[in-house]
């Protein structure tokens, strides 16, 4: 699948990505694979230059500077998109760049620089879904009470708000939910968020970044999530104190110094993920593919059987056992060993996880969600795992999921044709974990997933 590029190539372009970037423009100007931010940059110089030479910037080359510094403000370390707003706004008067400057300074982290700043709301300014992160930097700084004037006034001059965010104010049964779970989280943990792929994951973590800033998350996505957890892997205690959340994509048995790790999940039944996966990889070659080059899903289902790609949820998932962690440890023992990957079969843990049997698996699996894992939520019941994963973070406010978490499901068990029965056989860990853990979550969140489907059963009807 995803044939549209061989392994090798794609391969050699995330070498390319990850080791050659350290050389950009170093040895001329950059002409190929320009960024958002290489644009930025050699707009905001034309502005400046222009300016210093006594012919003012026109409100249009104001406009398009401050359009490409909100773009691609997410992961700007080097801060080019803020110091553009800042000058925009400073030196030129523009007031929308001076609206957006508290949201982009508290998306980066700079928690102290964003409560400094008014709210502004002019036009060409932040969207109004964009500005409860502020609140989450107000809440950091332990200035609650301005965090929660702050929603209050969102919502008042937003009502449609009141609905797409849950706070720790508001008035209804899913806030009294969300407050009761964030008062259990656990405040000495680094939360991170295992993301499985194609199992609502993606959902989740763009909810999640409405409120929890980019600059305090660590990433580790499926394609290059080896070399930053290289990175990661350097930071010192000091380093990763401010960090708020991981979001672990690519599954890797590692320690932080300094940080006690704690796990939170959503499962997914099989073959629904399975073929979800299938579909989606064959419509995308953006999404990592496999060496599968099927036509249609019988053969894909065939494919994963023969080649022993199966229970992969619960073969992820057992990762983070400190058992398999030990083998992590053994492989990765120098930067050479950090590479990119070309597909799923290049990720080391089918490997580290090959010679686990099916009791064995189920054992390890069972262990590390009970003893590793603070959360463990369910694609049947979406929403409502994602309002207690948001609350076990700590943040005050969380915006709600999207997906729904419907598609796919079985509601009941229906005499299905024999490559489905055998696909669910041979993922029979993974099926038995999905039922379990999601009959768990149903018992332990009855009060929450009533409190959000009740809303959800309103708006659908």
């Amino acid at each position: 699948m995803n044939d549209k590029r061989t392994p090798d190539r794609r391969r050699g372009y995330g070498e390319g990505k990850g080791i050659g970037a350290r050389f950009r423009g170093q040895f001329g100007p950059v002409t190929a694979h320009r960024t958002g931010i290489d644009d930025l940059q050699s707009r905001l110089t034309d502005l400046l230059v222009s300016n210093a030479r006594g012919s003012r910037p026109t409100t249009e080359a104001i406009e398009e500077v401050r359009g490409l510094a909100v773009r691609n403000r997410t992961h700007d370390w080097a801060g080019v998109s803020l110091g553009a707003v800042a000058t925009l706004w400073h030196e030129f008067g523009d007031a929308a760049s001076g609206a957006w400057l508290p949201v982009m300074l508290a998306e980066a982290g700079r928690f102290e620089d964003a409560a400094a700043l008014p709210r502004r709301r002019v036009a060409g300014g932040p969207p109004a879904f964009a500005e409860p992160v502020v609140a989450t930097a107000l809440w950091a700084l332990g200035r609650e009470d301005e965090a929660r004037d702050r929603m209050t006034q969102l919502v008042a001059a937003f009502p449609d708000l009141d609905e797409r965010f849950i706070s720790a104010w508001g008035t209804d049964a899913r806030a009294d939910q969300f407050r009761a779970l964030r008062r259990a989280a656990d405040p000495e943990v680094l939360p991170v968020f295992f993301h499985l792929p194609f199992s609502g994951g993606t959902s989740m973590i763009v909810s999640l970044k409405r409120t929890i800033p980019w600059a305090r998350m660590i990433e580790i996505n499926r394609r290059f999530g080896e070399l930053q957890v290289e990175r990661a892997l350097q930071y010192s205690a000091q380093d990763l104190a401010p960090f708020q959340m991981v979001h672990q994509h690519h599954p890797f048995g590692f320690t932080l110094p300094g940080r006690r790790l704690s796990y939170f999940t959503v499962l997914r039944d099989p073959v629904s993920q399975i073929r979800s996966g299938y579909f989606k990889r064959q419509a995308s070659e953006h999404i990592i593919g496999t060496r599968d080059n099927s036509p249609t899903f019988d053969d894909h289902i065939a494919y994963t059987v023969e080649n022993g790609l199966t229970n992969m949820l619960s073969r992820q998932l057992v990762t983070t056992h400190p058992e398999i962690r030990a083998r992590y440890a053994a492989e990765y023992r120098g930067p050479g060993a950090y590479r990119p990957i070309a597909d799923e079969e290049d990720m080391y843990w089918l490997e580290a996880t090959a010679d686990l049997g099916e009791a064995r698996l189920e054992r390890l699996c069972r262990e590390t969600l009970d003893e590793q894992f603070h959360l463990v939520g369910t694609m049947k019941h979406l929403a409502a795992s994602h309002l207690a994963a948001v609350a076990s973070v700590g943040v005050p406010v969380a915006e709600r999921v999207g997906h729904q978490g419907k598609s796919g499901q079985p509601k009941e068990r229906v005499e299905e044709p024999a490559s489905i029965v055998r696909l669910r056989e041979a993922n029979a860990v993974d099926q038995l974990l999905y039922e379990e853990y999601t009959a768990r979550f149903e018992k332990e969140h009855d009060a929450l997933i009533d409190a959000v489907e009740r809303v959800q059963a309103v708006e659908s009807a």
